[in-house]
């Protein structure tokens, strides 16, 4: 044992998985095996000292001992314990517990920094220690990795949830504070909503309601909101009391049918937030007593033409598209007489129309169901009533039905249904997604270049064996072995399109319980892939892990790279290990890494990203593409210490799963730009709802808003912790997102970065804030120099550039500056100011 350390100093660690509950027994007895160590020690005369210690003074030993150390500049990923026994698995195992992981942290720190913000009473510091202890307890190594019995699982969930619940008082009171300082108003009842369910009681019940969000990062955010509602029509309004463009948009099946969703929305309004740097805004949302036009009228298509006329009283644009349903047509043909009931198209100019449809007086009095039997006679169409698409032009090519020849040639009498080209788009300002002839992405066209581009379903079949050896070995809940080294294909189909101003959405549907959403919203530089996957049918008796592939034409050469552990990015080679020779047996988990952020492809002048909201595992197997794991249903335990299948249900069924991720198009090298939508992504505005039915529209008008920095922070730095210390004291962290090989120092004057806070003096501590920084830092005796980027390095055979030692920068008082990938914590004095 001691030959595999540098130095004499051997430490023997302590503990175990389902060890030494009996703690007074384990004691007693390493007393006595420590007495009689060293009584044999000193008689035969061996140099051996057996002895208590603990991890700093073991490494105060090794230090003192002046040897001279190896480097790593990568990490140990992916682990393996025998060659078939790829701990891979965990990376995804539990996703619904990883995402609420992801949800507390999001809540705990805005929650600390509107404590401080909203300069709220002390007591609430209990509330707060609750939500961080229950945040501690999730980072356990069986907590949020997903290696834990399913009862423990629900009791860590019950935990944080009931956190959660009793901290979101302080938002409550912050909101209320804020916006309502004179209290000149009754105090709102701010609730969460389960969003990710797209449910929330109070906005689906409510005529009018005002929604509240805080933006806790330190730049503008321009946040996509979803606030589900009952079918109407609504009214948005701002701050300044502008009405602001919305879209009312269906929410799909799959997601109104997830098996533990108690709702009755049926569709959600989408509009976007404008957000300052730790900013605050209230939008007030009211439900029209009579439905009005829309001058921005979203598109869909459907699959029933029955569907098609009971909504055309309030459409514009419909696209229609069949399946398997030609006799509705035949039906129709001969049950419906024709009649002026559409104008045709009055093309302005080569790429657009204004459509102008003639509606009838009586919309209300009409039967829809215009397949059955029924004496046409009583229709009329007295009066024109002329809705024309003025603001948002749509392309002529994607305003044509899904239908196929023979159904536009049955169709042919009707002046609406034109032959149409084979593919069309979703799209916006920044970039478009060309869809083929049946709605499936196959090309994603930037402003100078245009890719191959597919999103595909699969999922790997586990192994199944008695873990007896390693050929015996079965996917489990730490262990991710596929039976096959080409997964499963699933068969989907589009079936819808919206298109309207602030989103554009593609709904897919596959056969296997799964279903996505891919949306392009207005400005945004990303595309959002929703998905809902499950139940996982397990009635073949074989277990399924479900994935997601990018595919592109990016010619990667089998590099991609992954964040580690959310900080430092490094590069990953397929079937390679940095610092030695490698033989896989397992060729597909054997190339999963964890993805806690980010994971990304590249070739010299374009990169592809796939955000991730939660930890998920994912590789690129081939080149072009990237593969993520999104789900796991399992029928055999690996025998790694959990002691059963990753075999969840809720409501009595498999669990359901709802997550997103972004895909993200960029010139190559472009790393802050990706760091930004990151912390977006996982540091979203935290939004609660408020019923508002006793507040007039004057009376909402009345209330303020915050913006608690003087301005935006500088490009590179993060406002990683805000939050009570102490009395008069704040706890302050920053940290500079940038890569070491950027070597951007970027700075900030503490004395003029907030608005309602002034900092009257500061200390530097250590990261943990349990003492005062050490500026004598150790140094130690390496065996070769630190490259300055690994990630250039790494299977490359040019010039190594070897980093800068001890570079070192100086402060200017107030003013403080930090390296690339550096965090520096402060404790503050500090007063408040009343705006």
């Amino acid at each position: 044992m001691a030959s595999n350390y540098v130095t004499n100093n051997v430490l023997v660690t302590m503990g175990d998985d389902f060890q030494y509950q009996d703690a007074g027994m384990w004691f007693k007895n390493l007393d006595k095996l420590i007495t009689y160590g060293n009584m044999k020690a000193a008689k035969d005369g061996l140099d051996i000292k057996l002895f208590y210690s603990t991890p700093d003074c073991y490494l105060k030993a090794v230090k003192d001992a002046n040897a001279t150390f190896p480097i790593k500049q990568d990490d140990f990923f992916p682990y393996a314990s025998d060659s078939t026994a790829y701990w891979t698995g965990y990376f995804t195992s539990r996703p619904t517990t990883k995402y609420f992981e992801r949800l507390g942290n999001n809540y705990l720190q805005v929650l600390k920094q509107l404590q401080v913000l909203a300069n709220l009473e002390e007591h609430n510091v209990f509330v707060l220690d609750e939500l961080r202890s229950a945040m501690g307890v999730m980072q356990h190594h069986d907590a949020v990795t997903g290696t834990e019995k399913e009862h423990v699982a629900h009791d860590y969930e019950r935990i944080l949830d009931s956190a959660i619940r009793d901290a979101s008082l302080i938002a409550n009171q912050a909101f209320n504070k804020i916006l309502n300082p004179n209290e000149s108003l009754p105090a709102f009842s701010y609730k969460r909503c389960r969003f990710n369910e797209s449910s929330c009681p109070i906005s689906e019940n409510s005529e009018q309601f005002i929604v509240t969000m805080y933006n806790p990062l330190g730049w503008d955010v321009k946040q996509p909101i979803r606030v589900p509602v009952t079918e109407g029509t609504y009214s948005v309004f701002a701050p300044n009391g502008d009405e602001i463009t919305s879209q009312l948009i269906k929410i799909p099946d799959p997601v109104k049918n997830i098996p533990t969703r108690k709702s009755k929305a049926t569709h959600e309004i989408v509009f976007m937030a404008y957000l300052h740097p730790l900013g605050i805004k209230s939008f007030f949302i009211r439900k029209n007593k009579k439905d009005k036009r829309e001058t921005k009228r979203a598109k869909d298509f459907y699959l029933n033409v029955n569907d098609y006329f009971k909504n055309l009283k309030d459409n514009i644009d419909i696209v229609i598209k069949s399946e398997d349903n030609l006799k509705n047509y035949n039906d129709l043909a001969n049950n419906y007489q024709s009649g002026n009931h559409f104008a045709s198209f009055n093309t302005n100019d080569g790429r657009y129309d204004e459509k102008i449809i003639k509606n009838p007086q009586e919309l209300e009095t009409i039967d829809w169901n215009v397949l059955k039997d029924k004496d046409s006679s009583k229709e009329y169409f007295d009066e024109i009533e002329k809705l024309r698409v003025g603001v948002e032009r749509v392309l002529e090519k994607s305003g044509y039905p899904f239908a196929n020849e023979e159904e536009l040639r049955m169709l042919s009498d009707e002046p609406r249904i034109v032959e149409r080209e084979a593919e069309s788009y979703i799209e916006n300002e920044h970039f478009k997604l060309r869809l083929d002839s049946s709605g499936q992405i196959t090309h994603l066209i930037l402003p100078d270049r245009t890719f191959n581009m597919k999103i595909q379903f699969y999922y790997w079949t586990g192994c199944i064996g008695n873990n007896t050896k390693p050929s015996e070995r079965s996917s489990g809940a730490y262990i991710f072995r596929p039976e096959t080294t080409q997964p499963k294909s699933m068969s989907f189909k589009t079936t819808a399109k919206h298109q309207g101003p602030v989103v554009q959405e593609l709904w897919i549907e596959g056969d296997k319980n799964l279903a996505a959403s891919v949306r392009i919203y207005h400005e945004k530089q990303y595309f959002e892939v929703d998905y809902v996957i499950g139940p996982i049918d397990i009635t073949d008796n074989t277990g399924k892990e479900y994935i997601v592939r990018y595919e592109s034409d990016l010619v990667n050469n089998g590099i991609f790279y992954t964040d580690s552990n959310g900080r430092q990015t490094l590069k990953r080679r397929l079937n390679e290990r940095p610092q030695w020779n490698l033989t896989l047996e397992e060729p597909i988990a054997g190339n999963y890494y964890p993805v806690t952020n980010e994971i990304f492809i590249e070739d010299k002048d374009t990169r592809m990203t796939i955000l991730t909201d939660r930890s998920q595992g994912g590789t690129s197997l081939e080149e072009g593409q990237i593969e993520l794991m999104l789900h796991r249903r399992l029928l055999h335990d690996d025998a790694f210490g959990v002691g059963e299948a990753l075999n969840e249900t809720a409501n009595g069924v498999g669990l359901v799963v709802r997550g997103k991720q972004r895909v993200l198009f960029r010139n190559a090298g472009e790393n802050y730009n990706t760091t930004k939508e990151i912390l977006a992504m996982h540091l979203e505005p935290i939004v609660l709802v408020a019923d508002a039915k006793d507040l007039t529209y004057d009376q909402w008008m009345t209330l303020k808003r915050l913006t608690g920095l003087k301005t935006e922070l500088p490009t590179g730095l993060h406002l990683l912790t805000l939050e009570p210390w102490s009395k008069s004291k704040l706890l302050i962290r920053f940290e500079n997102y940038l890569e070491k090989s950027d070597t951007s120092t970027v700075e900030i004057d503490l004395s003029n970065l907030f608005k309602n806070l002034n900092i009257k003096s500061f200390e530097e501590t250590t990261l943990a804030a349990n003492q005062r920084v050490d500026k004598e830092k150790w140094s130690w005796n390496k065996e070769r120099v630190f490259v300055e980027s690994f990630n250039n390095n790494y299977g490359n055979f040019g010039e190594i550039k070897m980093a800068k030692e001890n570079e070192m920068v100086s402060d200017n008082g107030f003013v403080i500056k930090l390296k690339a990938k550096e965090i520096r914590t402060f404790i503050v004095d500090y007063e408040y100011l009343d705006e």
